[in-house]
């Protein structure tokens, strides 16, 4: 009796193991294939993430809401000193970014350079097809410009 017991307790257990699914990643930190994460750090292929602060080395991370120090992200929303991201609202605070495109609400973008399609800009640099920029240099197409230094039209 005591053994029969004993082999239904492992198979119940066995059976328990196998209908819980898996997710891929077990935690926050070295994530592949994200979704909904929170805090994550060198994600890959990220779709959905919120609050990931410090990702650093995001490549093709889609959909990512108030993402900090994230590279090479793609349709992030309340970024702050990402770089090389594309179609990016609510970049505020962002420094040094490189190569941005489509962004928009972008405030303080210092050292900014190779930005195109880029509305709502103060204090950005090498900017193109800009407007409403507000104290932009060196900056190529400006529409609505304020206080514009080096602009193209």
């Amino acid at each position: 009796m005591y053994l029969k017991t004993h082999i239904f307790i492992l198979i119940s257990v066995f059976m328990v193991s196998l209908s819980i699914p898996s997710t891929g990643s077990a935690d926050s930190n070295g994530n592949v294939n994200c979704v909904n994460c929170t805090g994550c750090t060198n994600c890959v292929n990220c779709i959905n993430c919120t609050n990931c602060h410090g990702c650093e080395s995001c490549s093709d991370s889609t959909r990512c809401r108030n993402s900090r120090n994230c590279a090479s992200c793609t349709d992030c929303s309340d970024c702050k000193n990402c770089a090389s991201c594309t179609a990016s609202k609510n970049c505020n605070d962002s420094r040094s970014c490189t190569n941005c495109t489509n962004c928009s609400n972008c405030t303080n973008c210092i050292n900014s350079r190779n930005c195109s399609d880029c509305t709502n800009c103060t204090k950005c640099t090498d900017c193109q097809r800009c407007t409403n920029c507000t104290n932009v240099k060196n900056s190529a197409n400006c529409t609505n410009r304020t206080g514009c230094t080096n602009c193209k039209c």
